[in-house]
């Protein structure tokens, strides 16, 4: 069987390329740069075109706040040129035919209201420029007869550190950790492998619909500093609460350089999806929350000793 993976010299792109290509799957790459197999700008109606045909189309060509080149302004294009467009030029070139296409959406696409659990039916709508791209391109992606999105939280791993680096490197330093809010409230995670495989899964069954992506026991940002702070044996760490307020209202006059509004939404208020449906397939992620964390800060902690 043969797939295309489209972002593939990207951090998810990789770990699928490596598990579609363990599962004997002739696989085919594209993305911007890196070593791919066809280098291009999905963004181009011509390049998109020109793409093979293939069974299984698995799309992880996208941006976010912590791509590289994010650029100071004109964001908004920024997200429309790496999101919107590549969805709606590949819906376009693979809609008629008979491939099963697997598209990776965020959890941000999900209205953040504070509830306990976002489940698969939970009410979509764009908080920032970003999670609108996403929206915008997911109305390309349903166009796809029997297409399936998978919907992960903050995917995890070596490579992918987010807060991470700052915590790690507070507590090495200073013995302290600063934060905005309270840091009391769940927000969920999941390893990029666990993402990849959920990915595989899908295929192996041609499943559709949507598929939430998220790893077992979400921990509070006070939590990841305990799980960090035990993993590093740091015998003491302070955390250091900041007002909400002041942060929230900086970004704000940033335009939200500072921190976007989906970043801002969860550091306030709790994330933590459902998974029924993913284990319904039979996959079994195999990292926990605390794995995710204490993983990552050793990743951190021994590049700086190197």
């Amino acid at each position: 069987m043969r797939v295309l993976i489209t972002g593939a010299a990207g951090f998810l792109g990789k770990e699928c390329v490596q598990q579609f290509m363990g599962e004997s799957y002739e696989v085919v790459t594209t993305d911007r740069i890196g070593e791919v197999d066809f280098r291009g700008n999905l963004a181009d109606v011509l390049f998109a075109t020109s793409l093979p045909n293939v069974d299984v189309v698995v799309n992880c060509a996208a941006v976010q706040y912590v791509s590289k080149d994010i650029p100071l302004f004109f964001r908004k294009k920024y997200f429309r040129t790496n999101n919107i467009l590549p969805a709606k030029n590949l819906s376009e070139r693979y809609k008629n035919s008979n491939t099963h296409f697997i598209h990776v959406g965020t959890s941000m696409m999900y209205q953040q209201t504070g509830q306990d659990l976002y489940g698969v039916n939970s009410h979509m709508a764009g908080e920032g420029i970003y999670s609108k791209s996403k929206l915008e391109a997911q109305a390309y992606i349903d166009a796809i007869p029997c297409s399936a999105t998978v919907v992960p939280c903050i995917i995890g791993g070596e490579g992918r550190e987010g807060l991470f680096r700052g915590f790690v490197t507070m507590m090495k330093r200073y013995g302290c950790v600063v934060f905005p809010g309270q840091g009391e409230h769940k927000i969920h995670m999941v390893h990029v492998s666990d993402v990849a495989g959920l990915i595989l899964r899908i295929a192996l069954l041609r499943a559709s619909g949507f598929f939430n992506a998220a790893a077992p026991e979400p921990l509070s940002i006070r939590q990841w500093i305990e799980q960090i702070k035990d993993e590093l044996r740091i015998k003491r760490v302070v955390p250091l609460s900041i007002p909400f307020l002041p942060v929230k209202c900086l970004s704000w006059l940033s335009c939200y350089r500072i921190l976007a509004r989906e970043q801002l939404l969860m550091l306030e208020l709790p994330h933590v999806l459902s998974v029924e449906e993913s284990l319904a397939l039979g996959w079994k992620p195999k990292f926990t929350n605390a794995r995710i964390a204490r993983d990552i800060a050793v990743h951190i902690s021994r590049e700086k000793d190197e």
